[in-house]
């Protein structure tokens, strides 16, 4: 966010076990929750890397980087203030940094006329950059993500559970957060008998649907389901026979097995016996 002008920003980076971007799902995500609060879509346009989105007063762009970032754009990044607690993530957020394999950026402005409170409009576009970027972290599931501004690196659990308090406040300066050098990447771990090979890409379930399935761990302990978003409706486009048919109640008739039977036989015992007349 550059103060004064309304613009906030992130950078989301995708480790090697992480789902290359999607934009489409990550358009249909937003698209939900920007409907779900009763916001107005203005425009929309989807590129093969850029999704442009204009909900006013606000406009959004995520673009995808062809490459991993440089290592020269990681250049003061800090950790959020931590105190006397570990700071357990950082070595794992170090390797990601180094290792990662897709970026996408993230870019929130505010048109229109500004807020005159400087602190008011920081922490409205704070909110409104936090609100927007939740659908798509859910859509796209990666590491990490650098929100700006100061370079602050969380992981993507720690974005959904912080508030724009901490999103606001500066990072720990006098710790910050470097990616280890290349040598070191290849160090097992103290007691380890092999290091563990990357998983391919891909492993992340795909579709909210998977992804609804594959959080059962809250299930098990009797805590209720998080609500779950509306199921896709795959390939209408594709059926419009099928819909059409649906909607005037012209489909084959489901009957149940003995009216089935009843019908049968009330339309063939007359011929057959004599019995019914022709009026």
């Amino acid at each position: 966010m550059r103060k004064g002008t309304g613009i906030a920003g992130a950078t989301l980076l995708f480790g090697p076990r992480d789902q290359a971007p999607d934009l489409v799902q990550a358009m249909q995500f937003l698209l939900d929750d920007l409907r779900g609060e009763g916001r107005r879509i203005a425009a929309i346009k989807l590129t093969p890397s850029t999704l442009r989105l204009r909900s006013d007063p606000y406009e959004l762009i995520l673009t995808l980087a062809e490459a991993p970032l440089p290592l020269s754009a990681m250049q003061g990044l800090l950790r959020p203030p931590m105190g006397e607690a570990p700071d357990f993530a950082r070595v794992h957020l170090g390797r990601t940094l180094r290792i990662h394999r897709h970026a996408m950026g993230f870019l929130l402005r505010r048109r229109g006329a500004p807020i005159l409170d400087l602190d008011e409009a920081m922490r409205t576009l704070a909110e409104e950059g936090r609100f927007c970027l939740l659908p798509v972290i859910e859509a796209t599931g990666p590491s990490m993500l650098v929100w700006q501004p100061g370079g602050l690196v969380l992981t993507a659990e720690e974005f959904r559970r912080a508030g724009a308090d901490l999103l606001l406040q500066p990072g720990d300066a006098s710790v910050p957060l470097t990616p280890p050098r290349t040598e070191r990447l290849a160090l097992p771990r103290p007691g380890a008998r092999t290091v563990a090979a990357e998983a391919p890409p891909g492993t992340t379930p795909a579709t909210r649907q998977d992804r609804a399935a594959a959080a059962s761990l809250g299930r098990l302990f009797g805590r209720s389901a998080p609500p779950a978003r509306a199921p896709l409706l795959p390939r209408l486009d594709r059926a419009s026979d099928r819909v059409n048919a649906a909607l005037r109640d012209t489909g084959p008739d489901q009957k149940h097995p003995r009216q089935q039977t009843a019908s049968f036989w009330g339309a063939v015992l007359p011929a057959l016996t004599g019995l019914g007349g022709v009026s």
